[in-house]
């Protein structure tokens, strides 16, 4: 038996050589012959098959033949003749090597997770299907379809509980936060962060996944509107990745942070809130935004992304509205493909309207709606669906007097702060008196 297994490696080794010194497309018929080879079966001949299997996967994502990975998974009867163990192991490897090949193949990768979903169904491989279906979930989520990977982590949550699988616990509420973030749902991707938080606490955790927290707990409190907070969680971020040499990741993490200083020095200038308030009057026409970024950080990291925040920066310290359109136009992609910054820079361009609106009609106390228009070189149209949106929000005393085409500007007055403390008092009273009601309707109905 030896002498034969020993007869199967050289004939396997010989092809696997030869198959290795042709391209991609010509290594693929001699590639499926070794693994469809069902009578070497021995030890030494199952490496070299499984080495067989991963080159074909390689030669298939070269070739963009992506599935012929689902087929060769589905009908090699390799996996028939290795042990369950060895056989998850392989698909794991082979899962993992597509994803790597193959990142903008998105319905192929998903394809392939839930074929491997069922085979763990059947063979009854609960370990390995929880680690399939928090990676199709991360797919999934990839795919913004965040209707489905919900519907996939809830039931998955459940189940890792019981079992106390922390690490994988750890990234499947670190993935929940992400999909509710995407549903704009931030309180329950909080909560889903601190869950994540919690479990981290209990296990070492690597510093890529220690990163990837960090980054979430810093968008989340961006979206809050703590910019201070949320620039030292992607400082913190950074500093790890840029040390592990992930450049892909780190690079968001300073897109970020330049986002944190824009948007915290504009709120200061123009006194503007979180959800976009506009303050009528600034005291400060520049906005600051120097130390953004550190010379040794922008040398390393000098490319389009950091061009286009830089020149964020530069239209947002002039409150410059035309400029900050055609950057948004000149850098799409850096821009816009993420999705916060994308919405802070939808509310940026929102702030920067009302801003410069709220300045051009300060002098006034009636102007023609034309004429506002010309100045902020805008669409007529825009510019009175805006100002009306402004009157209806409060953030503008006036009414339009569409039959004219003019903008009529209330003066301002004082509030009569005695009253307005009369009606709180007012209101507190009538607080305590329902309060002091409920308790007594609830004693009447013990006593009967």
């Amino acid at each position: 038996d030896e002498d034969d297994d020993e007869e199967d490696v050289s004939d396997l080794l010989e092809a696997l050589d030869d198959a290795s010194a042709k391209p991609a497309i010509g290594r693929i018929p001699l590639l499926l012959e070794i693994l469809n080879d069902t009578e070497k079966v021995g030890t030494k001949a199952i490496s070299l098959k499984e080495r067989a299997i991963y080159d074909l996967t390689r030669a298939y994502c070269e070739t963009s033949a992506y599935d012929e990975v689902v087929a060769m998974l589905k009908t090699s009867p390799f996996f028939s003749t290795i042990t369950k163990a060895k056989c998850a192991k392989v698909v794991r490897a082979v899962l993992d090597m597509v994803c790597n090949l193959a990142p903008d193949q998105l319905d192929m990768q998903a394809d392939i997770c839930k074929n491997i979903i069922e085979w763990t169904k059947r063979e009854k491989r609960s370990f390995l299907r929880q680690r399939v279906e928090a990676k199709l979930a991360s797919i999934l989520l990839e795919q913004h379809q965040y209707g489905q990977a919900l519907a996939l982590i809830d039931p998955l949550l459940g189940e890792l509980k019981k079992l106390d699988d922390k690490q994988l616990l750890v990234e499947t509420h670190l993935l929940e936060s992400k999909v509710h973030f995407g549903l704009r749902n931030v309180p329950k991707a909080k909560a889903a962060l601190t869950a994540s938080r919690t479990c981290a606490n209990a296990i070492y955790v690597s510093p890529s996944l220690q990163a990837t927290i960090d980054s979430m707990s810093g968008i989340l409190h961006t979206e809050e509107g703590d910019y201070d907070t949320a620039h030292s969680y992607f400082l913190e971020a950074f500093e790890q990745l840029d040390t592990l040499g992930d450049r892909e990741r780190a690079l968001p993490c300073i897109k970020y942070m330049m986002l944190c200083r824009i948007l915290d020095s504009l709120t200061k200038a123009l006194q503007l809130s979180a959800e976009g308030g506009v303050g009528a009057k600034s005291d400060r026409s520049e906005v600051d935004i120097s130390g953004m970024l550190t010379g040794r950080q922008g040398v390393k990291y000098a490319g389009k992304d950091i061009e286009a925040m830089s020149a964020i920066a530069s239209a947002a310290s002039r409150r410059s509205l035309k400029e900050f359109e055609s950057v948004t136009t000149m850098y799409p992609q850096e821009l816009q493909e993420d999705l916060l910054i994308r919405h802070h820079l939808h509310i940026l361009q929102e702030q920067l309207l009302e801003s410069n609106l709220i300045r051009i009609i300060e002098p006034y106390s009636c102007v023609e709606i034309s004429h506002v228009a010309n100045l902020m070189e805008m669409p007529l149209l825009t510019v009175e669906k805006k100002l009306s949106q402004m009157i209806l929000d409060g953030k503008l005393n006036g009414i339009l007097d569409q039959g004219k085409g003019q903008l009529i500007v209330y003066e301002e007055l004082e509030k009569d702060q005695a009253m307005e403390k009369g009606l709180q008092v007012i209101a507190n009273m009538d607080n305590v008196v329902t309060s002091l009601f409920e308790r007594s309707r609830a004693l009447r109905t013990m006593m009967l």
